[in-house]
């Protein structure tokens, strides 16, 4: 391995190595076993939070965890399962690096296993270095399913008082090289949709169908919304899940579909549910028969909009180190784009920045990572340590 553990070349051979460790979700035990070996291989302390002995989550450290600011990278290491193997250009455990040397294939590659490799780059590139402060990484499991093992288990263990809550923290997912300070919340809603059940016979005279009635509110609903956040941009609605009627011959006398409704900063849990509602009072005027019922936040699992404001001490010194590296003035991440587990650290009080390369295909065949941008991202994050912390 080159001296150098920012190069290229360290970088990638670290990538390399755990795109190789197959770590579906729910099965994290032998890429944590990895990384605990690599830590001790390199003398970097570590403390392990395990709420499932499958699912560990590791916290590396390097400084002075006594004394000064606490800057920690969070990154996971689950991924979703094979998609299409027979769409594959190469074994999707290959780690292959592209002909002309700019992407890394891999299950796991964009989402997230190159970024925590650079993670491990900065431990390994700051253990030796001093530092007015700590950083750690966060090395987790369960992103993609629930966050319950891991990242929610951390900030749990944090919470109790068993790790040191930090300062400021990194987020490593796909950003495209551009600065992301905010994320969308998240508010399920099931509408239930009464209509009157009869034999099809009798649709026309004693049946009011539900699954009818229900269309009618879903073209409504499904549309364009003209909000704007300028660190996430729009918020989104997607009725995603539908179901009514028992049988063939009978007018659904119920109907039932749910809303995916992602919010941005300045809107409420109470907001988009009246949005919704005046949307739906709507249909039922044009339609005596539309009734329905509300299910608001069925499964409890409610995220509001989160954002670190562009003046917070991290923002100004992600942008800072990504002006000098990059040359430009930095972009923010203005994307349709999914949650992080950054919103956990952001609930918790902390400030959280999402930094990370280009790449494509995550979740299906041919995932892949810019090579070049995994260098950008290393570098960016070295000048953002020091400014925080050197």
């Amino acid at each position: 391995m080159t001296a150098d553990p920012l190069a290229r070349e360290a970088i990638v051979e670290l990538a390399q190595s755990l795109v190789r460790i197959p770590s579906i979700s729910g099965d994290e035990k032998q890429i944590m076993a990895w990384v605990r070996d690599w830590a001790e291989r390199n003398s970097i302390g570590y403390q392990e939070i395990v709420r499932d002995p499958d699912r560990p989550n590791l916290i590396l450290s390097v400084g002075n965890l006594d004394a000064g600011p606490l800057l920690c990278m969070n990154g996971h290491l689950d991924t979703v399962p094979v998609s299409d193997p027979d769409a594959w250009r190469t074994g999707p455990f290959e780690a292959a690096v592209s002909e002309d040397g700019r992407r890394l294939y891999g299950r796991g590659a964009s989402d997230m296993k190159l970024t925590v490799a650079v993670m491990l780059s900065m431990m390994l590139a700051f253990r030796d270095r001093p530092l007015q402060g700590c950083l750690q990484a966060h090395v987790v499991s369960d992103e993609e399913l629930s966050g319950n093992f891991g990242t929610i288990a951390v900030i749990e263990a944090i919470d109790r008082g068993e790790l040191r809550r930090p300062d400021y923290c990194l987020i490593g997912e796909k950003s495209d090289l551009k600065v992301r300070n905010a994320e969308r919340g998240i508010l399920a809603i099931d509408v239930i949709v009464h209509g009157r059940a009869s034999h099809t016979a009798a649709a026309r005279a004693t049946g009011i169908n539900a699954i009818m009635l229900a269309s009618k509110a879903i073209v409504a609903l499904e549309q364009d919304l003209d909000a704007y956040h300028p660190s996430v941009g729009k918020p989104v609605i997607s009725i995603n899940m539908i179901s009514g009627g028992v049988a063939h011959n009978v007018v659904p006398g119920e109907c039932k579909f749910s809303i995916d409704r992602r919010l941005i900063p300045g809107e409420t849990r109470e907001s988009v549910v009246a949005d919704i509602d005046a949307i739906l009072q709507g249909v039922a005027t044009d339609d005596p028969r539309f009734r329905y019922t509300l299910v608001i936040d069925p499964d409890g699992d409610f995220i509001p909009a989160n954002i670190t404001p562009e003046d917070a001490p991290l923002v100004q010194a992600v942008n800072a180190a990504s002006r000098t590296v990059q040359g430009k003035e930095p972009e923010y991440f203005v994307q349709w784009a999914g949650a992080t587990d950054g919103r956990f650290y952001r609930q918790a009080g902390i400030e959280t920045v999402g930094f990370g390369p280009g790449g494509e295909n995550a979740h299906g065949a041919n995932e892949a990572v810019f090579v070049d941008d995994l260098v950008v991202q290393a570098r960016v994050y070295e000048e953002t340590v020091t400014r925080l912390l050197g």
